[in-house]
């Protein structure tokens, strides 16, 4: 089907009282261009490079990551709440799967009052998500969560970038050049530009994470400066894992934006992946920050993860 339909006054009043689980993944489509589906197994690839990088933060003051049959990160700050990757039996009927969900919630409200359950299409039981939202819209463990945000919606805006037939540079002023950090002293000034980017704050546990993972020729997270003259404007890191190239923390301080250094830095981490032999690379965009990455040649997509944003009440 090639488009969707819907009566907008209708479909604006409906309460997700009034939805059954199965359509709460769906009713936002029902008001939104269809995307090209990302192919099963670059998305099998973008969960492992996004367990990749939240493992680089485990064991950092008030980070806590759990891998396992559910895999998880909860913190005070950066890197974020979510579950990334859940296997649990598949033979689990609906009651002891809910009190698993349960449990799990529950052992993760000693760390956060919010989580994202990312579920990705590998994850198990078969109808994993469609229990999520049911326990979590019933009040979770105890009564004392919501549900919050579009339930089971896309839990951002994916892009894939095709890095066997890069489009040319981006066009950027001539003074503006790029260095990839490989020391502590690069790190901090790649610290300093990330927060005034995202608006402010220490983020000392990206200092701390990357610093740790080190700049030898086995880093698998590099990250990059990318200066007018001599002054530092965006910054980024490119993540190589999962068998797929991901871009993450690009950041442009507000006075610096729109000028094209977003892109430029984004298409600079990617000719770099196809040097070291990536065929394919993914972006999770924010709102703000999604028509930077077409120029450097990413193409939405919609891929097969679905959100349940957990919130303590």
């Amino acid at each position: 089907m090639d488009h969707f339909h819907t009566n907008k006054g209708e479909f604006a009043t409906m309460s997700v009282d009034n939805l059954q689980p199965a359509a709460l993944a769906n009713a936002s489509m029902l008001t939104q261009p269809r995307l090209p589906p990302c192919p099963r197994a670059k998305e099998d690839q973008i969960q492992e490079n996004l367990i990749a990088y939240y493992r680089l933060f485990a064991g950092l003051p008030g980070v806590t990551f759990v891998e396992g049959d559910v895999t998880w990160v909860a913190s005070t700050g950066v890197p974020g709440n979510q579950i990334l990757r859940t296997r649990l039996p598949e033979q689990l009927d609906p009651s002891p799967l809910d009190q698993r969900i349960d449990e799990l919630i529950r052992q993760i409200g000693q760390s956060t009052d919010a989580m994202d359950w990312f579920v990705f299409p590998s994850c198990q039981p078969i109808g994993l998500g469609e229990r999520v939202a049911v326990r979590g819209l019933a009040g979770g463990p105890d009564g004392a969560w919501t549900l919050v945000g579009q339930i089971g919606g896309p839990g951002g805006n994916w892009m894939l970038a095709d890095l066997t037939a890069l489009v040319p540079a981006p066009a950027v002023d001539e003074q503006f050049h790029i260095k990839f950090v490989d020391n502590p002293v690069m790190l901090e000034a790649w610290r300093q530009i990330s927060a005034e980017g995202f608006g402010g704050g220490e983020y000392q546990n990206f200092y701390a994470a990357y610093a740790r993972h080190g700049f030898g020729p086995d880093a698998f997270s590099l990250h990059y400066i990318g200066y007018l003259g001599e002054t530092p404007v965006t910054s980024s890191t490119l993540l190589l894992a999962g068998g797929i190239a991901g871009i993450f923390d690009v950041s442009t301080p507000i006075a610096c934006r729109h000028q094209g250094f977003g892109s430029a830095i984004s298409w600079a981490m990617l000719q770099e992946a196809q040097r070291r032999g990536y065929a394919d690379a993914f972006v999770w965009s924010s709102n703000m920050g999604k028509g930077v990455y077409p120029r450097a040649g990413f193409v939405p997509v919609e891929l097969g993860l679905r959100e349940y944003q957990w919130q303590k009440r």
